[in-house]
């Protein structure tokens, strides 16, 4: 049975025993009426979002639930401005246009993700899913003062659910298109009058793929299986002093590696025709991705007076693996199979004023260890086009490990009853290690291998300064200016190659955050400019991938964001962003040209200058409609929400019917909502 355009139902069930509160995380209530506040941790304390001179969007745990956004890759439905990007069952997500098209172990995003204030350094830890968080933000533009040297392009903060007193039990189940079953659970309850205990877990499997090999039969990109378990463990201390131990583990595995197409029906490597469909491949081996990994937190916050003090101490630990030819054809060419490994060790010390007063501060310290392995296995068959090459294995083993040291302050000071100042300013040292080999194998010979190794040091500032100013009651203008820097590194697959460095992001922002009407309508508006410099962009000589620096960048773009409560049943929301993304230089850029009858044509290496950087949409806009229907003890909510991407001509629409349905203790709740 296909099911390819509809989702055929999805429910879930909410038992709750001993409390009467509601399982999910409650939401802050409306204000008379009006629009209710969203709480942000932006500045690394917690402040209105409307109070924060920084371009922000926010979705809520219930907004998450009523689009149907179930994975971080999900995200740019209701987050315009943000792309996410898939390769090999790694993310990397883009914001504003700054982002990368590449990820391995060891190689860092410039936009950096945060999962309850620890960061995530490998692309594939970011694939998760987001079954218990109760808030996903975009901080847009460079974060690199309290999020420290690769926040170039921003910051993707995940919050997810506390441990409380009070018993709460939920279970939910869905099945959507391509028959993918979806469950998660989530439970929590005290343990005695000063600790508390939460566990949540999510398992999802998707029957069939989005595609077809047309070479073995097989689906491909087809999700074989994913599961995540999140445990907290919250203890209070003393009246001061709070305790927050928290552990997740999680894998998933499937077809989802990625094959790169310059255009349809082609691929980048060698001249050789594919299926248009955007899906399909025809290749004799069928792609593949496994991963593993997690990890435990212990966040110590101490109330000292008119500061807190805060300690978050984290652990992570992953593997990820795929396989894939960049050769897809009916006969063997070339297959290539990459295991990585990452580990990391991350310390922030951080001291935050709590008093009143014109003057709030923060300083900090942070410390990053990662050591990263990968070992990259390439084997030509006997249809390789250079016949004394077929059975040829080289492999690339190669480990980096990374040391880096930060300290960061910033201060907000107001400098008159309606007009704050803020500048902040953090420092970071950094040095990678890297140590690998060239190891070619040829049939009936001995092994040859080439070593390669190279130490890379830098010291770089970032910084922020920001004023704004408060034009009328709940109406503030801002405008700041930022430097965000994302550290070098190593090449793991190519022991022989260069490393690249570091590169820039200047950004100039000003903004209006606005709630009128009686709080009843929020409008926030901004334009940003940003100059970027030395950028990271992935090359691929003769068929590999190579990061290298040199291209310069202009962008610049207005986001908007809306939302509107018309009546205590209809509220509406919008967000728009509208962006121009110029390479200003790029002298050897790689083009794939199709030929007349549109065949793939060779790569040829000539200067990007004026083009657009790619995964940069010029618009992209998410409209939204909630009306509730009261029925006795029952609610209807109903949402619809549009999204288009013009610079791909794309369209996506999602539509969502959201009944919910709640009776007494004990109490449950169905969701059957539908998505075309």
């Amino acid at each position: 049975m296909k099911i390819r355009h509809a989702i055929l139902a999805s429910s879930a069930f909410v038992a709750l025993v001993g409390s009467p509160a509601n399982a999910q995380t409650a939401q802050p209530e409306a204000r008379d009426g009006g629009l209710e506040d969203i709480v942000v941790t932006a500045q690394k304390r917690s402040e209105n979002l409307q109070k924060v001179p920084i371009s922000i969007s926010a979705i809520s745990e219930e907004r998450l639930q009523a689009t149907g956004i179930r994975t971080t890759q999900d995200l740019p439905t209701a987050l315009p401005g943000l792309q996410v990007l898939n390769v090999a069952g790694a993310i990397t997500p883009r914001v504003h246009g700054i982002g990368t098209t590449f990820t391995s172990a060891g190689f860092e995003s410039p936009v950096a993700t945060y999962v309850d204030g620890v960061y995530l350094a490998f692309g594939a830890d970011v694939s998760m899913d987001l079954s218990d968080a109760t808030q996903v933000a975009v901080l847009k533009g460079p974060q690199g003062t309290l999020f420290g040297r690769n926040a170039t392009g921003g910051v993707l903060q995940v919050t997810t659910r506390e441990p409380e007193q009070g018993y709460q039990g939920l279970i939910q189940t869905s099945l959507d298109n391509y028959l993918t079953s979806r469950s998660n659970l989530f439970v929590t309850g005290g343990l005695g009058e000063n600790a508390a205990v939460s566990l949540s877990a999510a398992y999802a499997h998707q029957d069939e793929g989005y595609g077809t090999n047309v070479v073995t039969g097989n689906d491909t990109y087809r999700l074989g299986h994913a599961y995540t378990v999140r445990g907290k463990l919250k203890i209070d201390l003393g009246p001061d002093t709070t305790l927050l131990l928290s552990g997740d583990y999680s894998g998933r595995g499937g077809s989802e590696a990625t094959v790169f197409r310059p255009f349809p029906g082609t691929n980048t490597t060698s001249p050789v025709l594919q299926p248009r469909r955007a899906w399909d491949t025809a290749s004799s081996v069928d792609a593949d991705n496994r991963y593993h990994g997690g990890g435990a937190s212990l966040r110590l916050e101490h109330q000292l007076g008119t500061a807190k003090l805060t300690s978050l101490s984290a652990y992570r630990d992953a593997y990820h693996s795929f396989n894939f030819t960049p050769v897809p054809t009916a006969a063997k060419v070339l297959d290539v199979y990459v295991p990585e490994t990452s580990r990391q060790f991350t310390q922030e010390l951080q001291l935050s004023s709590t008093g009143g007063g014109p003057l709030v501060w923060t300083i900090g310290g942070f410390y990053y260890h990662n050591r990263a392995t990968q070992h990259q296995v390439s084997t030509f068959g006997a249809a390789f086009p250079l016949p004394s090459l077929g059975g040829l294995v080289q492999e690339f083993p190669g480990r980096q490990t990374t040391d880096s040291e930060a300290v960061f302050a910033q201060a907000t000071y107001s400098i008159a009853p309606h007009t704050r100042l803020t500048g902040g300013v953090r420092y970071t040292w950094e040095k990678k290690s890297y140590a690998g080999d060239l190891i070619v194998r040829f049939p009936g010979a001995p092994a040859m291998t080439i070593p390669g190794s190279g130490d890379l040091k830098f010291g770089k500032p970032t910084w922020r300064l920001s004023i704004d100013q408060d034009l009328a009651e709940r109406v503030t203008a801002y405008a700041s200016y930022n430097r965000g820097v994302k550290s070098g590194g190593f090449n793991l697959h190519n022991p022989v190659g260069a490393g690249f460095d570091p590169e820039r992001l200047d950004a100039f922002e000003v903004g209006i955050k606005s709630e009128l009407a009686d709080r009843r309508v929020r409008l926030n508006v901004s334009g940003f400019y940003y100059d970027y410099s030395n950028i990271q962009v992935v090359l691929f000589p003769g068929g590999s991938t190579e990061v290298v620096n040199g291209p310069k960048a202009e962008l610049y773009g207005i986001d908007a964001d809306f939302e509107a409560r018309v009546s205590d049943r209809l509220r509406l929301n919008a967000s728009a962003n509208w962006l121009h993304a110029k390479f200003l230089s790029f002298p050897n850029a790689e083009f794939a040209y199709p030929e007349p009858g549109g065949e793939p044509g060779p790569t040829i290496n000539a200067s990007a200058a004026g083009n657009d950087i790619p995964y940069a949409p010029h618009f992209t806009y998410v409209v939204g409609v909630t009306y509730t229907i009261p029925l006795g003890t029952t609610n209807w909510p109903s949402t619809r929400t549009t999204a288009s991407t013009a610079a791909f001509t794309a369209r996506r629409t999602i539509f969502c019917v959201s009944p919910a349905t709640t009776s007494s203790m004990p109490r449950w709740r169905g969701r059957p909502w539908t998505r075309a």
